[in-house]
């Protein structure tokens, strides 16, 4: 019987995969990718499937980390989840990289906990964020929208006090202690990675849907190269 949900992050060099039944993670496998996402990244799902002894006509949906992030890592998990999708005739769903950082830190709501920034390095000297609070029904509630600032401006512009998670550079720690931020608190991205929270959060949302549906979110336009005139 399919039974089982998947999960899917590879916004990042460290990506994960998750197999869940119910709330329970049965499997999950995290690797930092060596070569490129596309070609690591079916490699590891079948070894994650051969290990747990599933088989993938047992996947009954999928959940997919769509930004932002990495361009190439991004397009290579949404293009490979839609393909499996599609081939499996199962629904998808799009989560965003921010709001699955947070979750794991969300405090219960009314619980008066302080609100949870997430933060990954964009490049360019930029940040990208957003900040999240526990809503009554569970789910979380975006208290600011994803956005790119610098390592000063995010620093000051952010929630007081905040529980930051994600990825944060040197850049981002020096700019926060300027802005004396001592009421803050770091914490560490779950062991696994984002894919369990992808899965999670798909249900939350009711996310699952057509899985042609499903494109890649990002903060700023990817940068192609245009393709040079013919002579």
């Amino acid at each position: 019987m399919a039974d089982i949900d998947l999960g899917m992050d590879t916004a990042a060099d460290d990506a994960s995969l998750a197999l869940m039944r119910g709330d329970e993670v049965i499997a999950q496998r995290a690797w930092h990718v060596e070569t490129t996402m596309s070609q690591e990244l079916l490699a590891h799902l079948d070894t994650l499937l051969r290990d747990a002894g599933i088989e993938r006509t047992a996947i009954a949906s999928i959940a997919v980390i769509a930004g932002p992030g990495q361009y190439g890592g991004v397009r290579a998990g949404v293009a490979t989840a839609q393909g499996l999708a599609l081939a499996l005739d199962i629904p998808l769903a799009a989560v965003a990289r921010l709001e699955a950082d947070a979750f794991p830190h969300l405090g219960p709501a009314g619980s008066g906990a302080a609100t949870v920034v997430a933060v990954h390095d964009a490049g360019r000297g930029q940040f990208a964020w957003a900040a999240y609070e526990a809503g009554t029904d569970g789910v979380p509630r975006c208290a600011v929208e994803p956005r790119l600032d610098a390592a000063d401006a995010l620093a000051r512009d952010a929630p007081k006090p905040a529980v930051w998670c994600g990825e944060l550079a040197d850049a981002f720690t020096a700019a926060r202690d300027a802005e004396g931020r001592s009421g803050d608190t770091v914490v560490a991205t779950p062991a696994g990675g984002r894919a369990a929270s992808a899965v999670r959060l798909a249900r939350l949302h009711a996310a699952y849907g057509d899985p042609a549906l499903v494109d890649a979110i990002y903060l700023r336009p990817p940068s192609i190269t245009a393709p040079r005139p013919r002579n």
